[in-house]
């Protein structure tokens, strides 16, 4: 059944070629979390407040730059839940965002988990990058013990499939 009927005539637009790896930098800004966390893209150097956590980032091909809504309130919830010492797994980890931010906010032991090889290798360089410790693996992988903290900023299917 045809759910757009009738169908719109479309329209065609030259558009004018880009290095689009690189182009969407430009739209890609230091984002102020809460009262102490700070993201902020690792090419913009900013002057953080006295008490500021600030995590430098470089998504690459990854998810996870702290500017969509979902990625804004798990990094929010992460700023009041994460005490000292917690461990945390991050499932879906995209750039290694919420693992690394956790990391910076306390947590002592930190799994970022992902099906993608080029979100492992972001989340890897970026967790080098703001010096912090996040153990990463592929989703294949089994889950090898329990957490104080699970955050999955992820599509459904993918969290029915770690709900059991």
């Amino acid at each position: 059944m045809n759910m757009m009927y009738p169908m719109p005539t479309p329209v065609y637009t030259v558009v004018k070629e880009a290095d689009w790896a690189e182009a969407w930098k430009a739209h890609y800004h230091p984002v102020r979390i809460g009262r102490r966390l700070l993201i902020r893209p690792q090419w913009i150097e900013v002057t953080p407040r006295p008490d500021d956590v600030v995590l430098a980032l470089d998504p690459g091909m990854a998810f996870g730059t702290g500017s969509h809504p979902t990625t804004r309130l798990c990094l929010q919830w992460l700023c009041d839940a994460v005490r000292t010492g917690d461990s945390v797994l991050d499932y879906g980890c995209g750039s290694g965002i919420l693992g690394i931010a956790a990391a910076k906010l306390g947590a002592a032991d930190v799994l970022g988990v992902d099906i993608d090889d080029k979100a492992l290798e972001a989340a890897r360089d970026n967790a080098l990058r703001n010096g912090v410790e996040v153990r990463l693996q592929h989703s294949r992988a089994a889950l090898d013990k329990r957490f104080d903290i699970v955050v999955a900023n992820i599509l459904t299917n993918p969290l029915c499939v770690l709900a059991p």
